[in-house]
């Protein structure tokens, strides 16, 4: 069957083995799929098989997790300042 369907669609033929292998690369670095939806997926019977296999595609979905943080948190700080420092000591502030 699948060499019938690469033969038409016009792409070389793969195994099943890698069929499989490309569509959980898919799922994981085009669509930030989590490890349990594509252990379900896939019929693991845990995520530790799933992570055993596909761990190494996890560093790219890192990566986009971070550029979607990026910018997200907003860091505002006070216009009054409550400590005094001389050179590394803190010294009370006189009111």
């Amino acid at each position: 069957m699948i060499k019938k369907y690469s033969k038409l669609a016009g792409v070389k033929k793969i195994e099943v083995k890698g069929l499989r292998h490309s569509h959980a690369s898919y799922m994981i670095n085009e669509l930030n799929v989590s490890i349990l939806i594509l252990s379900k997926r896939l019929g693991h019977a845990s995520p530790e098989i799933t992570l055993r296999h596909y761990a190494h595609f996890y560093p790219v979905a890192d990566e986009t997790i971070v550029e979607n943080m990026t910018g997200n948190i907003k860091v505002k700080t006070s216009s009054v300042n409550q400590v005094q420092f001389m050179n590394n000591n803190k010294i009370p502030k006189v009111a």
